[in-house]
């Protein structure tokens, strides 16, 4: 059976797990349809909701989820890049 210690570390990890996987989806998102201005926007908001939102030193609070939304931008960017390329005709 879990303590109470337990239940809040799980829980609080459960709360970082999402929140990096919402920030991975949003980048990736970003990627396939903006460019750099929208990339800016986006890394301060998501700066200023994880120094809010989430429990823990500030570094780590804040770089983690910064580096997954720039991480998923470059990777919807490709994709964007690469489906584009499909999609036009060739000449």
């Amino acid at each position: 059976m879990q303590n109470g210690a337990t239940r809040q570390i799980t829980g609080e990890m459960t709360r970082v797990f999402w929140s990096l996987v919402t920030v991975a989806a949003v980048g990736f998102l970003l990627g396939l349809k903006f460019r750099v201005p929208a990339l800016l926007a986006a890394s301060v908001a998501t700066a200023i909701a994880a120094g809010f939102l989430l429990e823990g030193p500030l570094l780590p609070r804040i770089l983690f989820p910064l580096l997954m939304l720039q991480c998923a931008y470059l990777a919807g960017l490709v994709a964007g890049g690469m489906w584009r390329h499909t999609d036009s005709p060739r000449r």
